[in-house]
C-alpha cells in the first residue's frame, strides 16, 4: 500500500498496528516520501477497525478529518485491491 509520511504516522499513532504492519510502518518512518507498506488482508482489517476507533475516541477537527480520509483510503484498497496513491 502507497503511504506518505503522514499517513504512515497517523496509522503508527491511530491504528495500533501489530508488529508486523508496525516493523514495516517504523522501516520507513524516516522517509518524508511516499512508501510502498506491505500490509496484508488481515492486518489491513484490523488497522481499518482501529482507526475507526480512534475517529469515534477523537474530537471533531482536522485530526479526526485525516483520520476519517485515511480510513476510507485503507477501506478502498481492502475493497478494490488498489492501495496506490493518485499522484497528480
Amino acid at each position: 500500500m502507497h503511504l506518505t509520511a503522514t499517513e504512515r504516522g497517523l496509522l503508527l499513532r491511530y491504528g495500533y498496528p501489530f508488529s508486523q504492519s508496525e516493523a514495516a510502518l517504523k522501516a520507513c518512518a524516516a522517509s518524508h516520501d511516499i512508501e510502498c507498506v506491505p500490509i496484508d488482508r488481515f492486518n489491513l482489517e484490523q488497522l481499518i477497525g482501529n482507526l475507526c476507533y480512534s475517529i469515534n475516541q477523537t474530537k471533531p477537527g482536522p485530526l479526526q478529518d485525516d483520520l476519517l480520509e485515511l480510513c476510507n483510503r485503507l477501506e478502498t484498497a481492502e475493497r478494490y485491491g488498489d492501495g496506490e496513491l493518485d499522484v497528480l
